[in-house]
């Protein structure tokens, strides 16, 4: 396992060392309590630039804590900005 430089829509995930790919999503089950966002299961659908994450077939979204809008959000969002709750996930 290693952190992710960038996680974005799409969905997408790059690696310091340029490798980047993109994921369709392949299943899903709810995080332990009501706050935490789901975990996912992704197959990946394309590859970018050479690295780490070009052997990779899926991506896995477990362990998540935290992270879901529709409970109270602890940090204030900027104006006009949409509230992000705190989250981590493996």
């Amino acid at each position: 396992m290693r952190p992710c430089r960038s996680h974005y829509a799409g969905p997408n995930w790059e690696l310091a060392d340029g490798s980047a790919v993109t994921g369709k999503a392949a299943g899903n089950a709810p995080g332990a309590t009501a706050a935490d966002i789901p975990w996912l299961k992704l197959d990946v659908t394309s590859h970018r630039g050479s690295g780490a994450l070009t052997p990779v077939t899926t991506v896995q979204r477990i362990n998540t804590h935290g992270g879901k809008l529709d409970v109270p959000a602890t940090r204030p969002a900027s104006s006009g900005a949409r509230p992000t709750p705190p989250t981590t996930s493996s």
